[in-house]
């Protein structure tokens, strides 16, 4: 059983070195972005990009397909409170590249708001000020190039 349990904590390790493409801090958490390379890669649709949020022993994980770009960074709100902020978008004509906004707590780890086509005015309304990205977004496919998995 020890074996065992010391394989998953060191396969988690290796995962999670092969996934950090973009690591920051944000409020006594640490936020790691990536591409999962732990999953078989849908070819028609690219690879998976994973969101975690950890603090101690807990952590928040999202996922997201489909996605063409993501990038984040640690910022504030209004109360000057730590949230982390991301933004996770396609790159067709029909995205909406202004949006799909993202808002943690990094205090509790809970998701305050998921990207959609419509998260800008609700991260406005979170954070007091319009969200932005200081740094590049991650390309995911070129993410994904890098680690050696196929694309699309």
């Amino acid at each position: 059983m020890l074996r065992i349990a010391a394989l998953s904590v060191f396969t988690a390790i290796f995962s999670l070195s092969a996934l950090a493409e973009e690591q920051f801090a944000c409020g006594g958490a640490t936020v790691t972005i990536g591409v999962d390379t732990t999953l078989p890669l849908r070819l028609t649709e690219g690879a998976d990009v994973v969101l975690q949020v950890e603090r101690g022993p807990r952590s928040t994980i999202l996922r997201y397909s489909n996605v063409d770009f993501i990038g984040g960074e640690c910022d504030t709100d209004a109360n000057h409170a730590s949230r982390v902020i991301y933004q996770a978008v396609c790159s067709g004509s029909g995205c909406h590249d202004l949006s799909n906004w993202g808002v943690i707590n990094p205090e509790n780890l809970q998701a305050l708001l998921v990207p959609s086509d419509d998260s800008l005015e609700p991260a406005i309304v979170l954070l007091g000020h319009k969200p932005m990205l200081k740094g590049k977004r991650m390309s995911v496919s070129a993410e994904a190039h890098r680690l050696g998995l196929p694309t699309p």
